[in-house]
């Protein structure tokens, strides 16, 4: 026997071994079922069979790349997440730029997210509905991170006298509020009113920092006589 024939390879108990390519595609593959199926179902209703089925790879696999269900789920939001942080990386938040434009910015960047991301709303609105268990878990992970930067915009532009005093937490929930929830309502407004809603990213990012920044009101016009009276200020 040759001494490269009597050679045995040293085997680790207990390590995962190397990930290639065919794991890799199988986690995409199960990341893409679960954030149909909690879009669907919610993360109560959603089974991790259903989603190895709508992925097809077997059960086990699911716990090859995830600890459990609450694993998976935080995994399907934190790889949508992560990819929407990355507006953070563009040059105009570290410039001199104004605190409308750098907003602006932002919610462009948001409402192209929401675009691209119906899925990802579906599974949050059930989450704020229900108050998850995941709830903590997103507002220390994502909210929060954006949340100081954007009341850090605010506050800047309250110092440069660009903007009037206000609630940051208030104004922020405003914000985006904004642009989430005429996502969400979008379906019934189209009904009540009978058209379609322009929500494409240029013009509706427009009227969103407008709204934002300027309100709805005619640059103090004042209204006649007769339409004022009996009205609530």
């Amino acid at each position: 026997m040759t001494s490269s024939s009597r050679t045995i390879k040293k085997v680790v108990v207990g390590r995962r071994p190397k990930a290639g390519a065919v794991d890799q595609d199988s986690r995409a593959a199960i990341l893409r079922a679960a954030r149909t199926i909690f879009a669907r179902r919610g993360y109560e209703g959603a089974s991790t069979r259903e989603v190895a089925e709508a992925a097809r790879v077997n059960n086990a696999m699911i716990y090859y790349h995830f600890k459990d269900k609450v694993g998976l789920y935080r995994a399907v939001l934190a790889d949508s997440f992560a990819a929407f942080d990355r507006v953070w990386e563009h040059d105009i938040f570290s410039s001199s730029a104004s605190a409308r434009q750098k907003i602006h910015k932002y919610v462009e960047e948001l409402v192209r997210f929401q675009h691209a991301n119906e899925e990802l709303r579906r599974i949050l609105s059930l989450e704020f509905a229900l108050c998850g268990r995941n709830m903590k878990w997103l507002s220390e992970k994502f909210f929060s991170s954006s949340y100081e930067k954007l009341a850090r915009i605010i506050n800047d532009g309250i110092r440069s006298g660009e903007m009037k005093k206000i609630d940051a937490a208030l104004g922020l929930s405003a914000l985006v509020g904004m642009v989430v929830h005429t996502f969400i309502l979008r379906p019934i407004a189209e009904y009540v009113s009978g058209k379609k809603m322009d929500l494409a990213v240029k013009q509706f990012s427009s009227f969103v920092t407008g709204m934002f920044f300027d309100g709805l009101g005619a640059g103090g016009a004042k209204l006649p006589k007769r339409r004022r009276r009996g009205m609530a200020i």
